[in-house]
């Protein structure tokens, strides 16, 4: 499926995202206060689509507050998100980049957590997944970075959205097995839960001390792993209905 759900009748800075559209028409409007020429469209994935004269330069830009980026490492979808971001944007053969918008510091106040848990969520999807996260203090500055950049990546006019027109390789069993472990807690911990276990049916008869013999690994994600594996679903599906 293509990022794109229609075609464009006319060269573009930027595609937002229509329901990133509808929540946010001040950044709508503030890209266009500064020049920029804005489609609105449903996006596959990510938010903004900056385009650019040369298409291995676009961006496939997913925006976060940083209460949405504590929500989504809480119920685990961070990794689920980050990686329909970059299988989107490697699709198109353009580059994905994840926006975190506000006071980190927030996160500690709001959860409690120690930061140095919500670093360690930013420095895996940097380093392990290759995708870049610009941080920005608010709102506005998150639309100063939109336009600038959008900006520097050419003329209106020049601009195309370019497909690869290449079929996508279907996943060996090996990866198809790390993208399912991927989901429980990223790349990094997939891999060594693998090379603990070998087995996902061995991880998932794991004990929660077990689990915890994995590097990087404590009581906490040992628990919400044993869980995943260990809870009737049709007791939480009520919660799973609401979101």
């Amino acid at each position: 499926m293509p990022i794109l759900s229609g075609k464009l009748l006319v060269p573009v800075d930027v595609i937002v995202d229509s329901r990133e559209a509808s929540k946010n028409q001040d950044i709508v409007e503030g890209l266009r206060s500064r020049g920029l020429r804005v489609a609105v469209q449903e996006l596959e994935a990510g938010d903004y689509y900056l385009l650019a004269t040369d298409p291995s330069k676009a961006l496939l830009v997913e925006r976060k507050t940083v209460i949405d980026f504590a929500n989504s490492i809480r119920d685990n979808r961070v990794w689920d998100q980050a990686k329909r971001l970059r299988e989107a944007a490697a699709r198109e053969g353009i580059k994905p980049v994840i926006v975190l918008e506000g006071w980190l510091g927030l996160v500690e106040k709001r959860t409690r957590w120690n930061i140095a848990a919500v670093l360690r969520v930013i420095d895996e999807l940097v380093l392990d997944w290759g995708i870049p996260v610009i941080p920005t203090h608010n709102k506005q500055a998150t639309i100063a970075w939109l336009a600038a950049k959008a900006r520097s990546l050419g003329r209106t006019e020049e601009k195309r959205v370019v497909r690869l027109r290449v079929e996508k390789k279907p996943m060996s069993l090996a990866e198809r097995i790390l993208y399912v472990a991927e989901g429980l807690v990223g790349p990094t911990l997939a891999r060594r839960l693998l090379e603990r276990f070998g087995t996902l049916r061995r991880i998932a008869n794991a004990s929660v001390q077990e689990l915890m013999s994995v590097r990087g690994i404590g009581e906490k994600r040992a628990r919400e792993i044993y869980l995943i594996f260990n809870t009737e679903w049709n007791s939480v599906s009520g919660e799973v209905d609401k979101n």
